[in-house]
């Protein structure tokens, strides 16, 4: 009777804490990930297997970023990933966006998550499964897991929570000589006009926002005041120019009011996405979008040859009624 108990309990002990096969992924940063490097390194691994058709894995990503933020952003005992069993790095990145995803994320196709949910043999989704330093799987479960219910978890497997530490992020742009809408994606130290353009004030001839107020750095006349990230300018260069800007990454969860009639929108996001899906919360109350080639969105027609919307880049858009866009 002892031996079939002892028998049970390492077969129970096995089943519960199982090794984790090893494997390497690259995220749609094109960050590289190995998941024996990063549990050798000292850091506990939480992962959520999704798929971008999959509705409650789409809830939990929201939960996976906040657990993301609260235990340190990657940078102390915890390492959070998801991978996607599908998709490519774009789509799966529009996927991540919709639902206000900030933690990394490896796509099926170009990220080899696909071969991920393949020797997992994940069958269900979302399934979560958290290793230890060890190797050994903690937990595997296939249910939506609150916020409470992974920070609770975490807390009684001995990780800590960390202050995250906001990431550096650096933005280079190319403008064209004449005129360029354009926006910002990072939250520079000093926010003045002067400062943000700093390095190409003598070919910056005239910077307008959609009410029409300027910065004339020539004849020291700003009437615009700081630089303002939720809305996008009209700028007007003597030559082609670089801008580089240095700072914290805006979060593409944002809510900006759009007056009646005529705006001009910032796009925040560093990968580019399909202008439709970009506007598409405010699709009933959008007139007409254009962007600086003279190309539009037209909802009312089902007409688009703007494409895709691109970091850096504004663009003007002409609203029915004012509205609170939200991305």
């Amino acid at each position: 009777m002892k031996k079939l108990l002892l028998i049970c309990f390492l077969f129970i002990q096995q089943v519960l804490f199982s090794q984790a096969s090893d494997f390497s992924v690259s995220d749609n940063t094109g960050a590289e990930f190995n998941l024996h490097e990063t549990l050798q390194s000292g850091q506990f691994v939480l992962i959520d297997f999704l798929a971008t058709w999959c509705g409650p894995c789409a809830e939990g990503v929201p939960i996976f970023s906040e657990i993301y933020h609260d235990f340190g952003c990657n940078e102390s005992d915890l390492f959070v990933l998801s991978i996607s069993s599908d998709a490519s790095d774009y789509e799966s990145q529009v996927f991540h966006n919709l639902y206000n995803g900030s933690h990394p994320i490896v796509s099926g196709v170009d990220g080899g998550g696909a071969h991920v949910h393949q020797d997992y043999q994940i069958t269900s989704l979302p399934y979560y499964v958290l290793i230890d330093t060890s190797g050994s799987v903690l937990y595997e479960g296939t249910e939506l897991i609150s916020y409470q219910g992974l920070s609770s978890l975490l807390l009684e497997n001995g990780i800590e929570q960390n202050d995250c530490q906001v990431p550096v992020h650096t933005q280079t742009q190319e403008f064209h000589q004449g005129w360029n809408l354009l926006s910002k994606s990072v939250l520079t130290e000093n926010e003045s006009m002067e400062s943000v353009f700093l390095d190409v004030l003598s070919n910056l001839i005239l910077l307008k926002d959609a009410e029409g107020n300027v910065f004339w750095p020539s004849f020291s006349v700003n009437a615009i005041g700081d630089y303002n990230n939720s809305k996008g300018y009209l700028a007007y260069f003597s030559e082609d120019v670089s801008l580089t800007w240095v700072g914290e990454l805006l979060s593409s969860d944002f809510s900006i009011y759009l007056n009646s009639g005529w705006n001009i929108v910032p796009y925040y996001g560093v990968q580019s996405i399909n202008s439709g899906l970009y506007f598409n919360s405010i699709t009933s109350s959008i007139i007409i979008v254009k962007d600086e080639s003279g190309d539009i969105y037209y909802p009312a027609y089902n007409f688009n040859n703007i494409g895709n919307v691109h970091q850096g880049k504004a663009y003007y858009i002409k609203v029915s009624e004012g509205v609170n866009f939200e991305y």
